[in-house]
């Protein structure tokens, strides 16, 4: 069986699907991110908010038999190719775990650039570099952690092997939307506010992108099928979007 698939999934609820499908594309959305093994006790980034679509590569097959994973992203979702991903840089995370030595770098440039003499004449180049220190935080994912609700981390349940996950993220630029320290204990308001100024940059992809369609129970299909139907794309486009439909029951039952 292979390890990795030709093909990026994004996994969500159903209405959230739907939308996809309509609109053609994928907005970003701010997730709470945790980096407490990685930084300083002190360190703002801890916890971050990061505006990214997020997608993992993994087979069908394995999605099929990971309900875990079904549980904490949806059961719902679309696999688009990874030639899709490449061309609107999407890219796969680098999972680092407390010792390892990118992990140990980023905290050492962090303490270097925040311990620098405050000199004007060097002012412009660290800022610019600080830039690119937080623009580098949006691709790292620590190897393994808790679940978190927000900020707050769920110690009822075990620890999570985020490397199972074969992430892979779009983030938009920093002269477009900013990491956001989780330290701030954003509100529910303020985050909602948040999400919806990244309603204005849609990741827009065509049928030919799409390889599946994945949904939960096969009797759900219909529902899907009428979405696709008003989609403004030609007839025979439509017919193989309809085609690629497949259900996780479905994958239970014959393979």
């Amino acid at each position: 069986m292979a390890v990795s698939a030709n093909t990026l999934f994004h996994f969500t609820k159903s209405d959230a699907l739907k939308s996809i499908l309509s609109s053609q594309g994928l907005f970003a959305q701010y997730s709470d991110e945790h980096f407490e093994d990685i930084f300083p006790e002190k360190s703002n980034f801890r916890f971050n908010y990061i505006p990214m679509i997020s997608f993992c590569d993994l087979t069908i097959m394995q999605l099929s038999g990971d309900s875990k994973h079904r549980e904490n992203f949806g059961e719902y979702g679309i696999g688009l190719t990874k030639e899709w991903g490449i061309r609107n840089k999407v890219s796969p995370v680098i999972y680092v775990h407390e010792k390892s030595q990118p992990s140990n770098q980023l905290q050492q440039l962090y303490k270097l650039l925040y311990n620098f003499p405050k000199n004007k004449n060097y002012s412009d180049g660290i800022t610019g570099i600080k830039r690119e220190l937080v623009d580098s935080i949006k691709y790292f994912k620590p190897y393994k952690g808790r679940w978190h609700k927000g900020i707050r981390i769920d110690n009822t349940l075990p620890d999570l092997n985020y490397y199972n996950e074969r992430e892979w993220r779009f983030c938009p630029s920093l002269n477009e939307y900013q990491v956001l320290s989780a330290i701030k204990r954003y509100n529910k308001k303020k985050k909602e506010a948040f999400n919806s100024e990244l309603k204005t940059k849609l990741i827009k992809f065509d049928s030919d992108d799409i390889k599946f369609i994945v949904i939960k129970d096969k009797s759900e299909k219909n529902g899907f099928v009428k979405i696709i139907e008003k989609m403004s794309i030609k007839t025979k486009q439509k017919n193989e979007l309809i085609t690629n439909i497949i259900s996780f029951e479905e994958i239970s039952e014959d393979y």
